[in-house]
């Protein structure tokens, strides 16, 4: 089966499933911004604005969701931001027929040939026939139905595997040396290709053991991740990575300062190791130093970097004075059963229900959409007949969310 049909019949399955009664009754209602009125077609962003990120024209922060210009939910099969801050932050919209981008553009991550910052979404030229796109902290990735990878951005540490360290490129072009693709990833300094034989490539920075091929090295060409076999899903963090296995468990290697490698140490690995406890996994998404996992019966498990409250523990308070731990190994969020997409941030995390948008952690640019800068858990009011959101996002290393 493939990827996306595993997860239309996830979806699917998800969307008939509510958010407990006592998690709704500990959500408290957002005024809805007039930018989201009822019927709104259009994709939405909230939070960082600064590098255009928000794709509404203008370079300022949202602390409520508005509407990036010219970009509607309809056409949008898939939304991937990226940036190492929020003052480099940036995204990648697919389409039915175009890849879009918009946001910081000092490395060409923009892909149009320029290093303007562009406040409203433009299309990166060069690509056709894309099923997957993935903003890195500085670089991006397309990879179209035949297979192919493109990159284009960043180079420093050889993140866009044209066996080149040191420069960057403002257009999209083909990299080499790996068999057939089927889904790719980004991190702040490296990227991931899972290829159809379940095998893993790697490349970029490796000074975190971010490659998984056993060293600490550069690596300015594809590499193959060591030990992998049969993985159905990778996501990359910021110097992490993850990857589902066809027994539905999952590996982990890379940076792990806050214990984002699940494996009850703090211990960084250049090598795959397991993550502990789960099983059962349907689906994995990496934040830039936590990450969550959904199981099969509808649970969602969470570990690494928990200071802004990100793995929203079920005592959870969010005044600032609170001193939170970190998680060596996945924990489960009880107030998140049923979600049916998730998406981890630099330090906040967002999700769909059934019937709402809801955000938590940190809050300093108003990523949670609230209309406030404090950080808590809280409902985003954009949901309404006849304009469901099918997915979300949040910048890799920043503070901007996107629902569409």
């Amino acid at each position: 089966m493939s990827r996306s049909t595993r997860r239309s019949l996830r979806l699917r399955a998800l969307t008939a499933v509510a958010v407990t009664a006592a998690a709704l009754a500990a959500v408290p209602a957002t005024t809805t911004p007039a930018a989201a009125d009822e019927g709104n077609p259009t994709v939405l962003a909230w939070g960082a604005g600064r590098t255009g990120q928000l794709g509404n024209g203008t370079m300022t922060d949202s602390l409520s969701p508005a509407s990036v210009t010219s970009l509607f939910r309809g056409d949008v099969s898939q939304i991937s931001a990226g940036g190492t801050s929020s003052a480099d932050s940036f995204a990648l919209a697919r389409t039915h027929n175009t890849v879009k981008s918009w946001g910081n553009n000092s490395s060409g991550q923009l892909g149009n040939g320029g290093r303007s910052d562009q406040p409203v979404p433009t299309t990166v030229p060069r690509l056709s026939n894309i099923k997957d796109i993935a903003a890195g902290g500085e670089h991006a990735l397309a990879l179209d139905t035949a297979g192919q990878v493109f990159s284009w951005g960043d180079n420093a540490y050889g993140q866009l595997g044209n066996n080149r360290t040191g420069d960057s490129r403002a257009v999209p072009d083909r990299v080499q040396g790996m068999p057939k693709v089927k889904q790719i990833s980004a991190g702040c300094d490296f990227s991931l290709a899972l290829l159809e034989n379940g095998k893993v490539y790697a490349w970029g920075r490796g000074v975190y053991g971010q490659l998984g091929n056993g060293s600490r090295a550069v690596s300015a060409v594809p590499r193959q991740v060591q030990g992998l076999e049969n993985i159905t899903k990778i996501d990359a963090g910021c110097h992490h990575a993850l990857a589902l296995t066809a027994d539905n468990t999952v590996k982990s290697w890379g940076y792990n300062l806050y214990g984002q490698l699940g494996n009850s140490s703090t211990k960084s690995a250049v090598s795959p190791v397991d993550v502990d406890w789960l099983e059962d996994v349907s689906d994995i998404d990496a934040g830039a130093n936590h990450n969550y996992a959904i199981t099969s019966d509808s649970k969602v498990w969470g570990w690494g970097n928990n200071q802004y409250g990100q793995l929203l523990e079920t005592d959870e308070s969010f005044d600032n004075n609170i001193s939170r731990a970190n998680h060596t190994a996945p924990i489960e969020i009880p107030r998140l059963e049923g979600v049916q997409h998730i998406a981890a941030g630099a330090r906040h995390g967002v999700a769909v229900t059934a019937d709402d948008v809801v955000t938590w952690g940190h809050n300093g640019e108003g990523q949670l959409g609230n209309g406030t800068t404090a950080s808590r858990y809280d409902s985003v009011k954009i949901l309404n007949e006849g304009s469901a959101i099918k997915g979300v996002a949040a910048s890799l290393g920043g503070n901007t969310t996107y629902a569409y």
